[in-house]
């Protein structure tokens, strides 16, 4: 895998890793406190969410031959194709 195509598959993560850092060195920078502690632990809980919401679920049909069953089923049957990358 070349560097592109490795940044353009983790380009979320890379962004929430910066955006994490920074805020993590003005922490450090600013003298921590309580509350900026617990504000950089809701940025990182808020950072985390994003993917965990779109990330897709198990498939219902797992073969090409399910397809075929489930078409030849009588039933309408929506084939919706999706990748987490």
């Amino acid at each position: 895998m070349n560097i592109a195509a490795f940044v353009n598959h983790n380009s979320y993560a890379i962004a929430a890793a910066i955006a994490l850092a920074v805020a993590g060195f003005e922490i450090v920078r600013r003298r921590p406190t309580w509350r900026r502690i617990a504000l950089f632990a809701g940025l990182a809980a808020l950072l985390t969410l994003p993917p965990l919401y779109v990330r897709s679920g198990t498939g219902v049909v797992r073969s090409a031959d399910a397809v075929d069953r489930a078409i030849a089923a009588g039933k309408p049957t929506l084939l919706e194709v999706y990748s987490d990358f």
